[in-house]
C-alpha cells in the first residue's frame, strides 16, 4: 500500500531542497575556486622586432621576499639584443594600489636581471617595457605570487 499524497509530501519537499542546496553549493564552490592552472614560471613572447624569454626563478614568487626576473631578449634573426633598458612593473590584479616598478640590468649580451617584490598574495599582472634602437616595446604576463 503506497503512502497518501499528503505522507509523500514533506519527504518529496526534503528531496527537493536537498537536491537544489547541492547544485547551489556545487556552483559556488565551481565560482569561488576555478579551475585554472596559475601562470607559468617561464613566458615567450614575441614582439616587432624579436623574441623575449622571460623567467621567474624559485616559481610562484614570494611575497614580500626580493624575486630574480630573468629576461633574454633576442631580434628577429636570433641574436642577443645589447644594450636595451628594461624596466617592470608589478601590479596586483583588482587592485588599485600596491604597484611595485623595478629596473633589469643587462648581466651579458642579450640576458637581463633584476629582482621584483610582490607585496600581496595572489595574481599580478607584469608589465615589461623594452627600450631598444628609439623604439619602446610593452610585454605582459600573469605571475602568482604566495606566502
Amino acid at each position: 500500500m503506497l503512502p497518501s499524497r499528503n505522507a509523500r509530501s514533506p519527504l518529496l519537499k526534503f528531496v527537493l531542497v536537498f537536491i537544489f542546496t547541492a547544485l547551489l553549493a556545487g556552483g559556488a564552490l565551481i565560482w569561488l575556486h576555478p579551475n585554472d592552472a596559475p601562470p607559468p614560471p617561464v613566458t615567450e613572447h614575441t614582439f616587432e622586432n624579436g623574441n623575449i624569454i622571460w623567467t621567474i626563478d624559485a616559481y610562484p614568487a614570494k611575497v614580500l621576499q626580493r624575486n630574480s626576473f630573468k629576461i633574454d631578449v633576442t631580434d628577429r634573426n636570433g641574436s642577443p639584443v645589447k644594450d636595451a633598458s628594461i624596466h617592470v612593473k608589478l601590479d596586483m590584479l583588482n587592485m588599485v594600489c600596491g604597484d611595485y616598478q623595478f629596473e633589469l640590468a643587462e648581466a651579458a649580451p642579450g640576458k637581463y636581471e633584476g629582482e621584483g617584490i610582490p607585496l600581496m598574495a595572489g595574481t599580478w599582472k607584469a608589465t615589461l617595457t623594452l627600450e631598444m634602437d628609439d623604439h619602446s616595446y610593452t610585454v605582459v604576463r600573469l605571475l602568482r605570487a604566495v606566502h
